[in-house]
């Protein structure tokens, strides 16, 4: 959290100071909410459950209204659609409001249902049809997507371009993260264009490496692969720089 503070000098001069302060564990705000209930015992606090290490745990309750729901464990902010009255809803204690700082967290990710061996061949696929229409779009004279382009980024590989470019596609509220409804065509487009089929079933479950129910810019690129050096990009990627006359931007 980041808050500004306003300070007058005696000479008139005002400064603002920026302080970060980090945000406050489980175990702080159960005691701020607890001390909140004794001056106010009248009032129903809400006051959370925390686990080990200063985290939520992932089921929160109100016990004066009966309602459940589950939260990011880091946070404690709430998951949209989970909340449950009279009855304990099924959380994951693994969801949090941002992935760990790690190599790749996609790397060994399980892709339910999608045959052994086959994820890689199921993520080219799919990277290869976003790039023939990506390419397409660019070309056309009437391009589809009501001409949501972004002038790309020089230092961004091909298989970049097209994450961000189909990301673009997706966002229609511009929200920078892919909503339940947006998905709608992103499952369409993957059961139409990707193989083996199997693997589209759950790819977009995948993707949600937080398990908020929303697809962010990081995470389409984690779950296709597109790493910031984009190390798969160069020789799949050529012969479409070339035709779409994109690889004399990507040359320094």
């Amino acid at each position: 959290m980041i808050i500004l503070n306003l300070v007058r000098y005696p000479d008139g001069l005002l400064v603002f100071l920026t302080v970060l302060e980090k945000v406050p564990s489980c175990d702080q705000e159960r005691q701020s909410a607890l001390d909140e209930a004794r001056q106010n015992p009248r009032e129903a606090i809400f006051i959370p459950d925390c686990g080990p290490g200063g985290l939520y745990k992932p089921v929160q309750c109100h016990q004066s209204t009966g309602y459940c729901w589950c939260v990011l464990v880091d946070t404690g902010r709430p998951i949209p659609g989970t909340s449950t009255r009279y009855q304990t809803p099924e959380c994951d204690g693994t969801a949090r409001s941002h992935v760990p700082d790690t190599e790749d967290p996609f790397q060994g990710r399980e892709l339910t249902g999608c045959p052994e061996g086959k994820k890689v061949e199921f993520i080219t696929s799919l990277l290869d049809a976003l790039t023939t229409d990506m390419v397409q779009a660019i070309n056309s004279p009437a391009p589809s997507g009501g001409g949501r382009f972004v002038e790309p980024d020089p230092s961004h590989t091909l298989e970049e371009r097209v994450v961000h470019w189909y990301f673009a596609q997706l966002d229609n509220n511009g929200s920078h993260d892919i909503n339940k409804k947006e998905l709608k065509p992103f499952k369409k487009y993957l059961k139409k264009k990707a193989k083996p089929k199997k693997c589209a079933r759950k790819f977009t479950d995948y993707c949600d490496l937080n398990k908020d129910r929303a697809i962010s810019l990081q995470e389409l690129k984690g779950c296709l692969g597109v790493s910031k050096e984009g190390k798969r990009t160069r020789k799949a990627g050529e012969k479409w720089m070339v035709e779409s006359g994109l690889a004399g931007s990507q040359r320094r």
